[in-house]
């Protein structure tokens, strides 16, 4: 089954879409800036060593009562009776007070030790995250560029940077805490809105192969688009139900993952039909149109 879309040929409505969103996230960004966690910014960490078995649940609750939302909960070993809390830095009286709501809410434990997690490893992690960006998007333009052409390249990486802009932007407007999570999803969404659009690019090049004789080039992009349309929108659903189910079903550590997965999906899906292409579109067709004849004096 084959749609008929017209796409391109409404591109003001679809970029002026992308810009709207584009500057709520620039706005959202400098106004609210980006919530780092303890992975970027350093903090507390308490290995506890439980007489019973506990579960993450009120270990979460406690945590969320002395404001302290942010903190990792990592089980060891086997049993889960041993537990690695990693908090935001807290003062010792603040580290007291909570090993007393822990022992009066959760149950009896051994403090195995108490360490500090030193900042330098979140400076590290973000150098590592960017350094991981940088090379990826070459990587993506260098791939692009040879295997279609340059045009396609740059227009996938303006689709790639509106995705991401925009993600990272409601992120920082629902102001989520970052972590190393976050950085996996950043990369996570580069692959994913790159692989739709390459998909959607091989259609429009094969077609460009096989042009019909006078037909414009917004309907072979508009076909190109409506035959890949379906792929796109069941590939799409297929990843969206399973991000909203852990969304909805996850553990907290996991949530924030899946919700900037989410909106990094959604919006891949829409760049590389309403974005991308329309972009390869109108630059094919300036560089295309003949320079205007300059009249003699």
């Amino acid at each position: 089954m084959e749609f008929h879309f017209d796409f391109v040929r409404r591109w003001r409505i679809w970029f002026a879409a992308s810009g709207t969103l584009i500057l709520i996230a620039i706005l959202a960004l400098a106004i609210r800036g980006l919530h780092y966690g303890i992975d970027f910014t350093g903090g507390t960490q308490l290995d506890l060593r439980f007489q019973h078995p506990t579960a993450s649940a009120p270990i979460r609750a406690v945590l969320d009562s002395r404001r302290l939302g942010g903190s990792s909960i990592v089980f060891v070993g086997q049993g889960h009776r041993e537990v690695l809390i990693t908090t935001p830095a807290i003062s010792e009286t603040q580290r007291t007070q909570l090993l007393s709501s822990l022992r009066r809410r959760v149950g009896p434990f051994e403090a195995v030790s108490t360490s500090r997690v030193s900042s330098v490893i979140g400076q590290e992690t973000e150098r590592t995250a960017l350094l991981a960006v940088l090379l990826a998007t070459a990587g993506i333009i260098l791939y692009i560029t040879l295997r279609f052409e340059w045009r396609f390249a740059l227009s996938a990486i303006i689709a790639l940077i509106h995705d991401v802009l925009i993600t990272v932007g409601l992120i920082a407007l629902i102001h989520i805490t970052l972590s190393q999570y976050f950085v996996m999803a950043v990369l996570t969404i580069f692959g994913y809105s790159v692989n739709d659009t390459i998909i959607i690019f091989d259609r429009i090049r094969e077609n460009l192969n096989r042009q019909k004789r006078g037909e414009p080039l917004e309907d072979l992009v508009n076909r190109s688009l409506n035959q890949v349309l379906i792929r796109s929108i069941n590939t799409s659903s297929t990843v969206l139900l399973a991000l909203a189910a852990i969304l909805i079903f996850g553990g907290a550590t996991i949530k924030d993952f899946a919700l900037t997965m989410l909106l990094g999906v959604f919006f891949g899906t829409y760049s590389s039909i309403f974005i991308a292409s329309p972009l390869w579109l109108l630059w094919r067709k300036r560089q295309a149109a003949p320079a205007p004849r300059q009249r003699l004096a």
